[in-house]
């Protein structure tokens, strides 16, 4: 059958057909133009010529009625057959379908200035440029939605809308933080505002949240203080408390022992033994009364080794070369010192070591006593040491080797 022999009906379907694979050829036009790839752009105007001059055929088949001039050549190519019709505009529509896609698989390999924009509207931050005097040249939607929220207008204007910003992070409407920062940037050998517009929200309430757990540790670490505090106050006085103990037992034993010896002859060793022990216990005694009062003389510590029978020797530096502070701190620890090399140590003579070095003053305090059993662990004296050098601002350590050591180190006021 020939194709000017078929009926209106089915040659308007091909006419409507090739107008749809016309529509199809200018998309491949236009996207030809945009890759610039001049084979393609060839290919797709010839096709469009083709298509329009088969739509111009079938337009003159259809109206072969009307009073047109020139239209033999379409009369004659109406005689083609149909299936030769079919044909050409089957693989024309081949070709085109063809082009579309390449394009559209070029489109999602290489960045196109669409490309760019689908990316910045799908960025939770704003994101905005404009030249000076406020012409926008890229924008995104949150940015449009955040201008419409702030100014309640839309976003024509870059400096208008930067105006409208308050401060660098506003709350927003529906209870979101942005924070807003403002560059220059070059661009095309001119300079271009950027305004972005970051959500803060989560990094706001993090940093309340944070704020909080500080002051509630501030809050917490003061109150260890105070209970440290007081764990050194009970520490203190339950030492106080057993060393009175020791002491009132150590007389009651005293006592009996006197009595008992009283009631029976006694020679002339076992009365020195009894003697030295009421010296002992007697100056021990006023000693835990009279902590405290410490007049700075170094006499005292002469005075004290001299009552109860200790040989002590200096060596080093002047004990008047320690400030008055660190002079009553060393009378302090060097009469605990002593009480307790003649207590546990039953020791006969003490080394008092001063030396300078810089701004640093050491003090070393050695008895030739009985060595310590096991480890040494701070408690009783020790810990009253302890306590009363790190008052002064001091450092404290015991060293033991062939005797026993304790030393002390200072800082020198300048």
């Amino acid at each position: 059958m020939q194709f000017g022999n078929m009926p209106d009906a089915a040659r308007g379907f091909i006419f409507i057909w090739l107008i749809c694979i016309f529509i199809l050829g200018l998309y491949n036009l236009f996207h030809s133009v945009q890759v610039k790839r001049t084979k393609h752009i060839v290919i797709s105007v010839v096709l469009l010529v083709v298509e329009y001059f088969l739509l111009q055929i079938i337009s003159d088949i259809l109206h072969r009625h009307a009073e047109k001039e020139n239209v033999e050549l379409s009369y004659t190519l109406g005689g083609i057959p149909v299936i030769w019709w079919i044909a050409l505009i089957a693989g024309i529509m081949m070709i085109s379908i063809t082009l579309a896609s390449f394009f559209k698989h070029w489109k999602e390999e290489h960045i196109t200035p669409m490309s760019v924009k689908d990316s910045i509207d799908m960025l939770h931050a704003g994101l905005c440029y404009w030249e000076d005097g406020g012409r926008i040249i890229l924008s995104n939607k949150k940015m449009d939605e955040i201008c419409l929220s702030i100014s309640g207008e839309m976003l024509l204007n870059g400096e208008k809308f930067y105006e409208c910003i308050e401060s660098e992070c506003i709350l927003m409407s529906d209870g979101t933080r942005k924070y807003f920062f403002h560059n220059l940037v070059e661009f095309a050998d001119k300079q271009i505002h950027e305004l972005v517009a970051a959500d803060v929200t989560e990094l706001y309430k993090k940093n309340e949240l944070l704020e909080q757990e500080t002051i509630s540790l501030h809050k917490m670490n003061e109150s260890l203080k105070k209970y440290n505090q007081n764990i050194e106050e009970t520490v203190r006085k339950q030492e106080i408390l057993d060393a009175k103990v020791y002491i009132h037992d150590e007389m009651n034993r005293l006592m009996l022992a006197t009595t008992a010896n009283a009631e029976t002859p006694m020679s002339e060793e076992e009365f020195k033994e009894i003697l030295i022990l009421w010296r002992n216990n007697a100056i021990l005694l006023g000693k835990q009364s009279d902590k405290t009062k410490v007049n700075g003389d170094i006499t005292q510590v002469n005075q004290l080794a001299e009552l109860l029978g200790i040989q002590l020797k200096w060596c080093g530096e002047e004990p008047g070369i320690m400030p008055k502070h660190i002079r009553e701190v060393f009378i302090m620890v060097a009469g605990e010192a002593i009480a307790n090399a003649v207590k546990h140590a039953e020791a006969k003579k003490i080394t008092i070591g001063i030396h300078k070095n810089g701004k640093k003053l050491f003090i070393e305090i050695s008895n030739d006593g009985k060595l310590p059993l096991g480890p040494i662990s701070p408690g009783g004296g020790l810990t009253n040491i302890k306590r009363i050098v790190e008052e002064k601002k001091g450092q404290f350590k015991v060293d033991v080797d062939e005797s026993f050591h304790l030393i002390l180190q200072f800082e020198l006021a300048q």
